[in-house]
């Protein structure tokens, strides 16, 4: 049986993700892309600061619109982030592939003067009060919105269906909103990046359910392989 995964970040993401699974995955399989949010620039201003938090690729792009390059620092939660960064101008410096490694990472270092958390209007962790109560001076810049999106057509023509399918979640407000578009027929084995990820998501929704060992994309990849191989035997 060829396996069939349900990618639901946006679309840059996905691709990304969906690349690695293929250079790793010996065989047939079969990625449909449905976004379940879409990432809507919002008006934003931005002082220039001493350097810049990026927790998502999504910031990157709006942060060069501010004028917020040539050279800048941009402390990057991982390594794609990171590579964005550098393509836009910033001098990234790169974090170990979640937030909170990333947040010890930029303590340790105590950086002088003003950091911008450049991020969407749905964001997890505290990261600019944490900092604040580290020590470290940061700012909150929004600049973008991720909004809600319904599964499309083809997800739901495979949700309808009787075939078993995977699927990644990257976030608890993903799976909140793939919870609400259920139930679906075919049989769900889902993925999570984190334990607060797989608290989001309805429990009778899913026939499985793994949690990555660390919340990064590497353990991220190796659990959704690892779930495939479970589910269709292959390696």
């Amino acid at each position: 049986m060829t396996p069939t995964l349900i990618l639901t970040r946006p679309a840059a993401q996905s691709e990304s993700f969906a690349a690695d699974i293929a250079a790793r995955w010996e065989g047939p399989l079969h990625i449909i892309q449905s976004p379940l949010i879409e990432i809507v620039p919002v008006q934003a201003s931005c002082d220039a600061p001493d350097a810049v938090i990026f927790t998502s690729a999504n910031g990157v792009g709006a942060a060069k619109q501010l004028g917020l390059s040539d050279g800048l620092t941009a402390w990057c939660v991982g390594a794609k982030t990171a590579d964005a960064a550098l393509a836009a101008g910033f001098a990234p410096i790169i974090g170990p592939g979640n937030a909170d490694g990333l947040l010890s990472d930029i303590i340790a270092a105590k950086p002088a003067g003003t950091l911008a958390h450049i991020r969407g209007k749905h964001a997890r962790g505290d990261v600019r009060a944490r900092l604040i109560q580290a020590g470290v001076n940061c700012k909150d810049v929004v600049v973008y919105d991720q909004q809600e999106q319904p599964l499309s057509d083809q997800a739901n023509a495979a949700l309808s269906a009787i075939t078993p399918l995977i699927f990644p979640l990257f976030s608890p407000r993903m799976a909140a909103i793939l919870s609400k578009q259920g139930p679906f027929a075919a049989p769900i084995h889902a993925v999570a990046l984190s334990q607060a990820v797989a608290e989001a998501l309805a429990t009778e929704l899913v026939d499985s359910l793994s949690v990555a060992p660390v919340p990064d994309a590497a353990a991220m990849l190796d659990a959704t392989l690892a779930a495939m191989r479970a589910q269709f035997g292959r390696s």
